[in-house]
């Protein structure tokens, strides 16, 4: 049989086994478990956190000689060396990483700042997963300038969550032989078992120009990196302290207010507590919240009929977001959006005066509750409103949970929703790294009126290469109202399905891999007449060994208005059912460039006409001190009613003179509305925990006459300050 032919059978062969695994339930492991003993040392001798490993106690650390690359060329040696220390003492792990590298002045270090994305630098990462679920655990990461970046890792994202914040040590610096980091990791900064010595750990490293990732145990093309289920064994952590367990953040704010939202100068203050109960169990109280630091949200201009949802930015509600999340993670149906809590239907700010919330872990139960006290508005009572969900572990990587919620923050009803749902998961299928993971879940909702109605659906998702498949089936009844979720199309059912297949032409030196894949979603109401459909027959991605991408794929969609639609104010789409098509063209330049940009053209029907579009980000990275991006997104549309276009622009810039101290100012406009917003950020981190901000918020109208007028404008500073006990 040719190679060809031998890599279109095994797949679907390969495929009887996986089945007959997923029936029985066997997992089957393709390779040993790494592992390696972790090295004790006093705290007089712990290394100074600088980026420099002539610390004499890196000699006698544990050793990780080498790692393994894992894309492109999987289980194979990498193209740079990479090695790895690791000792700890009574309150911190270290780990160093001294990364070789023959071309040392081509290391990427473009990126100085905190949480910044880091995907065009050179960066090591460390993963920890103390209780060895293969479910939660931690993401830590560093590049040659000792950016710091901590993300939290959970079973249903592909990525850290990198809204977690934690304090932790981190230091980088380039050298004649590549760079080198060290890290320093308090032990109560995450949640372990006091009475367990092992820990599930892994190691990654990245480079940028070859765009090759690399990784210590289970380096497999197949895998996702930051995935926990391939974690190595790291033994010998016994007898760790995290002290009481209690930091104090207190803050304090003064802020100036001018124009819509009041003049006038005002001071406050309030805190925030973190008490871990135990080792794995946080307790967080805040009094008098404020979020004058959270960044702004992108604009949008909504060409659908249907709401739109933003991400939460909020650090009390994104701390230990993970425990609540329920079913398959989805934008259109959430029965917990915390975005809900702090305005009114009608979008005024509703204060919270107090909140509390215990996330964390009981043996196999993963346990997240969440209460907020809101504030009188001339609209909304004074109300308390509060979230539970319970997870149960089952064997290695399903669980079993429920979810309730009572209380509607945004009016003065009654509301109640419950929950159900089953995640079963199995990544080591068939040679030892397939995965396939499949999701069941149900919601209820009640008002005050009494009234009943459900959501309901099933999941199957199998991301493996080269083949992959996925599904969904979903139902959302019309009265089914979540107070504290998002729902954007009730009285519906939705149905998906996608077919991925991928090659890997080695005769080809400048493409690295290709792409074949087709999609199609419909959606009916609940007499199963259709709504929406949309079919994607065909596309074709490709990525080239330079780290470029480009994607290619036309489009058909149906639309059924049982009623007219305001697309503008003075433009509407009547009932009717609509046959379009388009054809989308993506290109995006390897971001290790020090100019990088990313560039889709949409051209083809829309409704009863026409619409033409076109989206860049350029983005400019000149040196880690500063940098500066921009955004535009433009659309044409052409209707027998009328013809409008729409643009929405943004425009970045970033100084950072050193690790501690950030100046970011995003300035955002669109032509519906003609607003323009300038949002400026300036942050010194003291220390590891404790912050000064300075914000500036500036609101203008851009007029006819091309003139600006200023509609309001609010100046914060605040400093908040954590005290460990």
């Amino acid at each position: 049989m040719s190679t060809s032919n031998h890599l279109l059978v095994a797949p679907f062969r390969k495929g009887w086994f996986v089945g007959a695994c997923v029936f029985f339930g066997v997992p089957i492991h393709g390779w040993a478990v790494e592992h390696l003993d972790a090295v004790r040392i006093e705290s007089e001798n712990a290394p100074k956190i600088d980026g420099d490993l002539s610390d004499d106690v890196w000699a006698t650390a544990a050793l990780i000689p080498n790692l393994t690359q894992m894309y492109p060329l999987e289980q194979t040696a990498p193209s740079e060396n990479t090695e790895i220390r690791l000792c700890f003492d009574e309150r911190n792990l270290f780990v160093s990483f001294r990364c070789f590298d023959r071309s040392p002045d081509e290391v990427n270090a473009s990126i100085m700042q905190r949480d910044q994305s880091v995907r065009a630098d050179d960066y090591v990462f460390i993963l920890l997963d103390p209780y060895q679920t293969g479910r939660d655990g931690y993401y830590f990461r560093l590049n040659a300038n000792g950016a710091k970046g901590e993300g939290r890792i959970t079973s249903f994202l592909s990525r850290p969550n990198m809204n977690w914040d934690a304090i932790w040590d981190g230091a980088g610096r380039k050298t004649e032989e590549g760079w080198a980091v060290e890290f320093a990791i308090p032990f109560r900064s995450v949640s372990f078992d006091p009475n367990s010595s092992t820990w599930a750990v892994n190691f990654g490293r990245w480079l940028p120009r070859a765009q090759e990732r690399n990784r210590w145990s289970g380096a497999f093309r197949n895998r996702n990196s930051h995935k926990l289920e391939d974690a190595g064994s790291l033994s010998g952590l016994s007898d760790l302290e995290s002290g009481v367990g209690v930091d104090l953040k207190p803050y304090v704010l003064g802020r100036h207010q001018s124009g819509s939202q009041g003049d006038g100068y005002d001071f406050d203050y309030g805190a925030d507590l973190f008490w871990q109960i135990t080792p794995n169990l946080t307790a967080t109280l805040t009094w008098n919240t404020d979020f004058a630091e959270a960044e702004v949200d992108d604009r949008v201009v909504n060409l659908t009929r249907f709401p739109l949802s933003f991400p939460e930015k909020r650090d009390f509600f994104l701390e230990g977001q993970e425990y609540f999340e329920f079913g398959p993670a989805s934008s259109s149906l959430t029965p917990f959006y915390s975005r809900t809590i702090g305005l009114s239907q009608t979008r005024e700010k509703v204060d919270i005066l107090a909140g509390g919330k215990v996330t964390g872990r009981i043996g196999k139960l993963g346990v997240g509750v969440l209460g907020s006290y809101l504030n009188n508005t001339p609209l909304l009572e004074e109300d308390q409103v509060g979230v539970v969900r319970v997870t149960h572990d089952i064997g290695e990587e399903s669980r079993v949970g429920t979810f309730f919620s009572y209380g509607d923050p945004r009016t003065n009803r009654d509301n109640a929703v419950v929950g159900v749902d089953f995640d079963f998961k199995n990544s080591q299928l068939g040679d030892g790294y397939d995965q396939i993971n499949v999701k069941v879940y149900e919601l209820m909702s009640q008002n005050d009126a009494g009234t009943h109605a459900h959501a309901f659906g099933a999941w199957l998702n199998a991301p493996n290469e080269p083949f992959s498949y996925r599904a969904s089936l979903r139902q959302i009844d019309e009265l089914f109202e979540p107070a504290q979720g998002f729902v954007k199309r009730p009285g519906t059912r939705r149905a998906t399905v996608g077919v991925q297949y991928e090659f890997y032409p080695d005769e080809i030196p400048w493409l690295r891999e290709y792409s074949l894949e087709t999609s199609a979603v419909i959606i009916t109401d609940l007499e199963n007449q259709t709504e929406s459909a949309e079919w994607v027959p065909l596309e074709f991605a490709v990525d080239f060994e330079s780290g470029d991408e480009f994607l290619i794929f036309p489009e058909w969609n149906r639309e059924v208005l049982d009623r007219p639609f305001d697309i503008t104010n003075n433009i509407t789409i009547p009932a009717g059912s609509y046959d379009f098509s388009r054809l989308v063209v993506e290109i995006e330049t390897s971001s290790h460039r020090p100019v990088s940009l990313e560039l889709a053209g949409r051209v083809g029907e829309f409704y009863d006409g026409y619409r033409h579009g076109l989206s860049s980000e350029l983005e400019w990275r000149p040196s880690a001190y500063w940098g500066m991006d921009a955004e535009v997104e433009w659309d044409l549309v052409d209707l027998p009613h009328g013809e409008f276009d729409v643009v929405v622009g943004q425009v970045g810039f970033r100084v950072t003179p050193n690790s501690k101290l950030s100046w970011n100012t995003l300035i955002q406009w669109d032509s519906m509305s003609n607003n323009v917003g300038l949002n400026s950020r300036l942050r010194y981190i003291v220390k590891p925990g404790s912050d000064i901000y300075l914000v500036f918020n500036q609101r203008y109208l851009y007029t006819l006459e091309r003139d600006f007028v200023e509609q309001g404008t609010e100046a914060t500073a605040k400093v908040g300050w954590t005290f460990r006990f």
